[in-house]
């Protein structure tokens, strides 16, 4: 599990929980709904499944090896670890 911090506007933060509120939801699961509904939306899922498919026909098939943006988020993390 992962954790996103937003920063935002006094307007946009009242924004957000009125459509939270209407939707009978809590802020984090309509910001969290709000982004899947937004990227099924534009198709950013199927993007995300074709890069996950690539990458995991082109990597070894082994235990350590792990594919998908996982792989991006872990390399990017020992990148910015040692600055």
């Amino acid at each position: 599990m992962k954790s996103l911090y937003i920063r935002c506007s006094e307007e946009t933060y009242k924004l957000a929980h009125s459509l939270a509120k209407h939707e009978d939801r809590s802020l984090n699961k309509q910001i969290i709904h709000m982004i899947h509904s937004l990227a099924k939306e534009k198709g950013i899922e199927k993007l995300l499944d074709t890069y996950n498919e690539v990458l995991d026909k082109h990597l070894p098939d082994t235990e350590e090896t792990k594919g998908g943006l996982s792989r991006l988020v872990e390399t990017r993390k020992q990148e910015t670890d040692f600055q």
